[in-house]
């Protein structure tokens, strides 16, 4: 089934979700139209996000800065694609956190 992504414009609920402003999800095409006549949403840009330049001489960041290295979050991706190395059957609602716990979980 194809979906449709839209970019909240006003708080409301969708099914089981409260959506602030500015939050993005995907909805069937139906719903989408429905949500953006209704004036709840807007439709997302299909275009890339073109990443904003970072002037050099201002930040500069080394792995053997006093901070460290710079931790990043996990996506769901790479989490879930960890989860089935490890052998766990994943329920495609799972979010990161029951991702990280189920993993945890068969580390032990």
């Amino acid at each position: 089934m194809k979906l449709r992504k839209l970019i909240t414009t006003k708080p409301h609920k969708y099914g089981t979700r409260h959506l602030t402003a500015g939050e993005e999800y995907e909805v069937p095409p139906r719903h989408a139209i429905a949500l953006v006549a209704g004036k709840k949403a807007r439709f997302a840009d299909n275009k890339p996000v073109r990443a904003a330049k970072v002037d050099e001489q201002l930040v500069h960041e080394s792995e053997d800065s006093i901070a460290g290295p710079a931790e990043t979050e996990p996506t769901l991706d790479s989490l879930r694609l960890q989860a089935t190395q490890l052998g766990i059957d994943i329920d495609g609602r799972w979010g990161v956190a029951r991702l990280q716990h189920e993993i945890a979980r068969a580390k032990r």
